[in-house]
């Protein structure tokens, strides 16, 4: 029998999460609680009967297989993998049949007592898209709002140790993740990665208050600014800077 997961939404047409244009399952389900998270209705896993199966996920896929040529399916969330069966069936029968798959994730699971999945998981080759939520522990803990701490050396261990492909994203959030230090921080630690594609800065935006006001939860950066494209492209810069140094100190 197929596995199943809990999911909130299906995107057709996603262009952004992965290279080309892609089949995105939202699943739900996540640890953290992110102040600048654009989907809150995934934190909790509230109706099971909203849920989808690999292969019916891979019919869909299929049905407009030419529209996703040069593309593939992604599974975001929410962490799509708080879903271990799930994702593992997939990346399995999406590599016997050279589908790309991506797998958004903060890295939030990636701990001692779920190593064994994640090295089934990388024999499939899936590409990573690793969200930073901030790079330093203190800030870490503000922006996803847990006792978490990030993990930096097990994330650049994860990186390095899967050897499969990678993206490194950051989300550029005034007063939370712009600070210079903190972007030349996070360069240094891609800098030092050595299966890393790219990295994108993603500017914050404002466009999930109606989804807080909707579900009841209060928005903690309802008065925040929105970043400029000049800020974006400063803080691309300076994490370059980072890469540069991180580059240098590894070799």
């Amino acid at each position: 029998m197929s596995a199943r997961a809990p999911y909130f939404k299906l995107e057709s047409f996603g262009a952004v999460d992965g290279p080309g244009i892609r089949l995105i399952l939202f699943l739900q389900g996540c640890p953290y609680r992110c102040v600048y998270c654009h989907n809150p209705e995934s934190w909790q896993i509230k109706d099971l009967d909203a849920t989808i199966s690999v292969d019916e996920l891979l019919a869909k896929y299929k049905a407009n297989i030419e529209f996703y040529k040069k593309g593939g399916i992604t599974l975001s969330g929410g962490e799509p993998t708080v879903h271990q069966e799930f994702c593992l069936e997939l990346a399995k029968k999406c590599h016997a049949q050279n589908i790309s798959l991506a797998l958004d994730t903060s890295g939030a699971t990636f701990i001692d007592a779920n190593l064994a999945w994640y090295k089934k998981i990388v024999v499939y080759k899936p590409l990573w898209l690793i969200d930073i939520k901030q790079i330093t522990p203190k800030g870490h803990k503000k922006v996803t709002r847990t006792t978490d701490e990030l993990r930096e050396v097990n994330l650049l261990e994860f990186v390095d140790w899967n050897k499969n492909h990678s993206w490194i994203r950051q989300v550029l959030l005034p007063d939370y993740t712009d600070k210079k230090e903190d972007l030349i921080k996070v360069g240094k630690l891609i800098g030092k990665m050595k299966f890393v594609d790219r990295f994108e800065v993603l500017p914050f935006h404002q466009l999930a208050m109606a989804k807080y006001e909707n579900l009841g939860i209060d928005y903690v950066l309802k008065d925040n600014r929105v970043p400029s494209k000049e800020e974006a492209l400063d803080a691309e810069k300076v994490i370059s800077e980072g890469i540069k140094l991180g580059k240098k100190s590894a070799s």
